[in-house]
């Protein structure tokens, strides 16, 4: 996992004897099963009676712009969507993104989250994420990158689990915090 990272972070805090913190079971998961599930579970927020805050990280703003009308759906009913990518493909420009409940967060290229693929979801009524990062071309081995998109492969983990969303939504919100003082998200949570 990258240093700096919000999978990277949260796997630190559970490391093994990290008091009150039990260590976390991370998978590697293809793309297609990462989308599928996540489209499952903002189809949730789409019939949730309560609106959530929605953070997500997309590893280059062609995947967001691919989900950008999906988005603007999950806007209806969202508190506030968070959205961090790398600006590379102008999706500051899509209606979706000019909403007043959906904030973008530019990521420059070289910080490691960059490099994750988040959607986290947090509700009173309703808690979900899926939090990954790629594997890197060392990891894919000799077969290398998939040629592929559906076959690239993702390691990180999901759950229900509120805590480790609450958690994990107070990590991103220092990330951002941290690498865009300009982007203040510290009050998402009151």
């Amino acid at each position: 996992m990258l240093e700096g990272s919000i999978l990277n972070d949260l796997r630190v805090a559970h490391q093994l004897g990290a008091v009150g913190k039990r260590p976390l079971n991370f998978g590697v998961y293809y793309k297609n099963t990462l989308v599928s599930l996540c489209h499952a579970l903002e189809d949730c927020i789409l019939t949730c009676q309560s609106a959530p805050l929605v953070v997500t990280a997309f590893q280059r703003g062609k995947w967001y712009l691919q989900e950008a009308d999906r988005y603007g759906d999950i806007a209806n009913r969202a508190d506030q969507i968070v959205i961090m990518a790398a600006a590379d493909a102008g999706f500051a420009d899509h209606a979706t993104s000019q909403r007043s409940n959906v904030a973008l967060v530019n990521l420059d290229p070289s910080d490691p989250v960059a490099q994750e693929w988040h959607l986290i979801i947090l509700a009173p009524s309703y808690t979900a994420m899926v939090l990954c990062q790629e594997l890197s071309p060392e990891d894919y081995g000799t077969q290398g990158i998939p040629k592929e998109d559906l076959e690239r492969k993702f390691y990180g983990f999901w759950t229900f689990e509120k805590g480790l969303v609450e958690e994990t939504v107070n990590l991103a919100i220092e990330h951002i915090d941290r690498h865009n003082p300009d982007k203040l998200f510290c009050a998402l949570l009151n």
